[in-house]
């Protein structure tokens, strides 16, 4: 599955300048493109839609930088029907407009995913038991109160204790 799901990373950030062909997509993952964007955001917490907006607004401030090519021809090339919609698009993600990355400012990059398995446990462990004499826990329940009041709280613990 994690093969897969790297698979299909790499060919949506092959089509960031096109469109997606439904089979090809398919075929690389193994699920169809509504079944992929729900395990997509399950495992990521984002959107499939929003993972690939944001990877569009990054290589396009990228291309800004890197080129001379005009605004508009680089809204168009990541799929934006008009330059008011990539420019407020562009500015909600980076903070700064087109012509500002254009100038030299520093712009928001959303690096491609890639998802990897980490195991955890599994290691031998030395246990003890010991026999200890007894000892008093004591504590104090308060429910559902504020982050405001947890200060309150103790002072007026510790002020009983004086």
């Amino acid at each position: 599955m994690i093969k897969e799901f790297n698979a299909t990373v790499r060919y949506l950030e092959s089509v960031l300048e096109s469109e997606i062909d439904e089979r090809e997509f398919l075929r690389i993952s193994g699920y169809s493109v509504p079944m992929f964007s729900r395990l997509f955001s399950i495992l990521t917490d984002m959107s499939l839609s929003e993972y690939v907006r944001l990877r569009k607004l990054t290589r396009a401030a990228m291309d800004i930088r890197e080129g001379q090519a005009k605004i508009i021809d680089i809204a168009l090339k990541y799929g934006y029907e008009s330059s008011d919609s990539f420019a407020f698009a562009f500015k909600q993600f980076h903070q700064i407009s087109p012509s500002q990355v254009r100038k030299g400012l520093p712009f928001k990059v959303l690096l491609p995913l890639q998802l990897s398995l980490t195991i955890q446990g599994g290691k031998e462990m030395d246990v003890r038991i010991e026999k200890k004499v007894g000892f008093t826990v004591a504590g104090l329940l308060r429910t559902a109160i504020s982050n405001e009041v947890c200060p309150q709280v103790w002072e007026g613990t510790i002020l009983m204790k004086s």
